[in-house]
C-alpha cells in the first residue's frame, strides 16, 4: 500500500495547527499522568556518543538551535485531535492524509520527540499523552496503529480494514519507554504495544515486515531503527528482540554486498528477504515510484544507522558503523559535499537517478552517519544546513529535522543506560582499530584487525557476517588460500597473547598460524552455528613495533575468521 507517495519539496500552505490549538491541547490533561511528574532526563541531556565527532559549535548553540526548532515544530504540526485529550501530528505542506491528517509515522515521531524535550517544554507529559491516546483511539485489527487518519473527522483514511504501518509502531513502542524512562507509570502498556508489534510486525526469521498484515517475504530499510530494537531487547525480556536485531543486520549485510558494496545504499523496499539472497523489490513495489533504488523511504537510512553506531558503538553496532560511514562518503561524494544536493532518488551504484529533485531531509539525514564517520567537514557542513529549508518542505522533512537536531547537539539519550552512567567521550575512536594502522605508541590493551581488511590469497574472500565485529568475515580459508595480517603492533619483543574470534560450524578445524616465519598449529573447536562467533587463545613471539606479519592457512578447510585481536 502506497505511504509516501507525494513529493516532499512541495509546501501546501494549509493552516490547520495553531498557537491556540496547541494552548488549548496543554489544558486539556493526559490519559496517564499528571504533567506534574518528575523530568528524570531534562532537555538538554549532553550525551557522549560512543563513536564519532560533534559539530563544531559550542554546546550552548546546539541546545538553542534544537530549541528553536521544537519551538517552530511544536506549533506547526502539534495539533488538537477531534476527542478531548487528544492530539495528532498534522502531515500538513505534505498531503499524507485528507485534511492535515496524521499517519502513524508521524505520530510515532512526535512521541519520540515530546519525552527528549521534557524539561525545557514544561507540558511534554501532557502532550506525550495527549499523543498517545489519540493511538489507542485509533488501533487497527491487531491493536497497533492505523496507518492514515482524516484530519478533520479522526477517521481511517484507506480503503479496505485498517492495517498498521511498521515504521510509526517501532516509533510508537520507542516512545513509550522514553516516556517510561522519562517520567515512569509507562512499563506495562509499553510492554503490551511490544508484545502486539512482536507478534504481528515481526516475520517468522526475524525480519521486520512492511506493515502489520503484510507478507513475510519483504522488507522497508527505512524502518531499520536497530538502536529501537536494541532499546526493545533489554527493556522487554520476554520477545526475542536480538533474533529482529541480528537478522536485520543480516539483512543489511547481505544486500548491500551484492547490490551496494562500496556505498552501503539500500532500495526502498527489500524483497526475499526472509532468504540469505534479499535483493531489490521491482519499480513500483508498494508506491508510484522506482522503489529498485533509493527513495523517499531509504534516504532516513543514514540517518536511523549513524544513530545506531553513535549510541552503541562500532563493536556492538558494527553493520550500523560500518554501512553508515560507507553511506556518508557516497552521498558526500554525489552531493559535492553539498547538503541541499544530496538527491531523493539515488541509484544503488550511488550515481543520481533523477537531478530533477530535492528533499530537505534527504540531505539533513545524512548528519548522524557522517558524525559516526569521524568527518568533521561534512558534519560541520550538514550541521549549518539544518537550520534552512531550500525546498519549502511541510511535516515530513521539519518532523526529521526536529529528531536529527536532537541526534547532532548531542541531546539524543540511550534509554538502556543509566542517566548517572555516561557514555565514553564523543571524540573517541571505534573500539576496533583499522589493519595495517595501530598507533605509533603501542597500546597497553588489546588492538583488533579485522580480517577482511588483512592480504587474502589462494580463493580466501570477504563474506557477510552478521554476528561478526564488522559485519564481515573470511571464509575459503585452506586449500591454498590464506589470510595475512601485517603491520600487527606489539610493545616490546616477547611471548604475546593472540585472541582469534572465529566461527567452525560443523567440525573442529586447524590451520597454521605463521609468525614472523615461525609456524605453529592451532586447533579452532567446533561451533553450533552461525549465529555464534567464539574465541581462540594463542600464545605468539612477536617483535616489538609494527613490522609483525601473522599469516593463516591449512591444508583441509579452516575456520571462518572475524578478526584477531593483540
Amino acid at each position: 500500500m502506497p505511504r509516501h507517495t507525494a513529493k516532499r519539496w512541495t509546501a501546501m500552505g494549509a493552516a490547520l495547527a495553531t498557537a491556540a490549538a496547541v494552548a488549548g491541547l496543554a489544558a486539556t490533561g493526559g490519559s496517564a499522568n499528571a504533567a506534574a511528574t518528575p523530568t528524570a532526563r531534562p532537555f538538554p541531556q549532553h550525551t557522549a556518543y560512543k563513536v564519532g565527532v560533534m559539530p563544531s559549535v559550542p554546546q550552548a548553540d546546539r541546545d538553542a538551535a534544537v530549541e528553536r526548532q521544537y519551538d517552530s515544530w511544536k506549533a506547526t504540526y502539534l495539533h488538537a485531535g477531534c476527542s478531548s485529550g487528544e492530539s495528532y501530528i498534522s502531515s500538513k505542506g505534505d498531503n499524507d492524509a485528507p485534511n492535515g491528517g496524521p499517519v502513524s509515522e508521524g505520530q510515532g515521531y512526535g512521541m519520540n520527540i515530546v519525552p527528549l524535550m521534557a524539561g525545557y517544554d514544561p507540558a511534554a507529559q501532557t502532550e506525550f499523552n495527549a499523543l498517545w491516546s489519540f493511538v489507542k483511539s485509533h488501533e487497527d485489527q491487531y491493536g497497533l496503529m492505523q496507518w492514515k487518519i482524516d484530519g478533520k473527522t479522526c477517521k481511517y483514511a484507506d480503503s479496505g480494514v485498517p492495517d498498521g504501518a511498521t515504521d510509526g509502531d517501532l516509533d510508537i513502542g520507542y516512545g513509550l519507554i522514553l516516556a517510561d524512562k522519562q517520567w515512569g507509570g509507562y512499563t506495562a502498556e509499553a510492554k503490551d504495544w511490544l508484545a502486539k508489534f512482536y507478534a504481528h510486525n515481526v516475520a517468522p526469521d526475524g525480519h521486520l515486515k512492511c506493515e502489520d498484515d503484510g507478507a513475510n517475504d519483504d522488507t522497508r530499510p527505512s524502518d531499520f531503527m536497530i538502536d529501537h530494537l536494541r532499546a526493545f531487547a533489554a527493556y522487554d525480556t520476554a520477545h526475542d528482540w536480538n533474533k529482529v536485531v541480528h537478522r536485520t543486520e543480516a539483512v543489511v549485510s547481505e544486500f548491500t554486498g551484492s547490490y551496494s558494496p562500496g556505498a552501503g545504499l539500500l532500495s526502498d523496499f527489500v524483497v526475499n528477504a526472509n532468504t540469505t539472497s534479499p535483493k531489490p523489490a521491482p519499480a513500483n513495489y508498494q508506491e508510484g515510484q522506482p522503489d529498485n533504488i533509493v527513495g523517499y523511504n531509504s534516504i532516513r537510512v543514514p540517518w536511523h544507522l549513524g544513530t545506531d553506531a553513535l549510541l552503541y558503538g562500532a563493536t556492538t553496532a558494527a553493520v550500523s558503523y560500518n554501512t553508515a560511514k560507507l553511506e556518508s562518503a557516497c552521498l558526500k561524494g554525489e552531493s559535492g559535499a553539498d547538503p541541499q544536493k544530496v538527491h531523493p532518488h539515488t541509484k544503488l551504484n550511488c550515481t543520481p537517478y533523477s537531478t530533477g529533485d530535492g528533499a530537505e531531509e534527504a540531505g539533513d539525514s545524512v548528519g548522524p552517519a557522517a558524525m559516526a564517520a569521524g568527518d568533521q567537514a561534512w558534519t560541520d557542513t550538514i550541521w549549518k544546513y539544518l537550520a534552512t529549508n531550500p525546498f519549502g518542505d511541510g511535516y515530513f522533512g521539519e518532523t526529521i529535522k526536529t529528531l536529527v537536531y536532537v541526534v547532532m547537539a548531542g541531546d539524543y539519550w540511550n534509554p538502556t543506560d543509566s542517566p548517572s552512567s555516561p557514555s565514553p567521550s564523543p571524540s573517541a575512536s571505534p573500539s576496533t582499530s583499522p589493519t595495517g594502522t595501530p598507533s605509533s605508541t603501542p597500546p597497553s590493551t588489546p588492538v583488533s584487525y579485522e580480517a577482511e581488511k588483512a592480504t587474502l590469497a589462494g580463493g580466501a574472500y570477504v563474506s557477510s557476517c552478521a554476528h561478526c565485529s564488522s559485519g564481515a568475515k573470511i571464509s575459503g580459508l585452506g586449500h591454498g588460500g590464506t589470510v595475512t595480517f601485517t603491520a600487527v603492533s606489539a610493545a616490546s619483543s616477547g611471548d604475546t597473547k593472540m585472541t582469534v574470534s572465529y566461527m567452525s560450524v560443523g567440525q573442529d578445524r586447524t590451520a597454521v598460524a605463521t609468525v614472523n616465519g615461525t609456524a605453529q598449529s592451532v586447533t579452532f573447536p567446533q561451533t553450533p552455528d552461525y549465529n555464534t562467533v567464539a574465541t581462540v587463545t594463542v600464545t605468539l613471539h612477536l617483535n616489538a613495533g609494527s613490522a609483525n606479519t601473522v599469516e593463516f592457512s591449512a591444508d583441509a578447510s579452516g575456520p571462518n575468521l572475524d578478526r584477531i585481536s593483540v
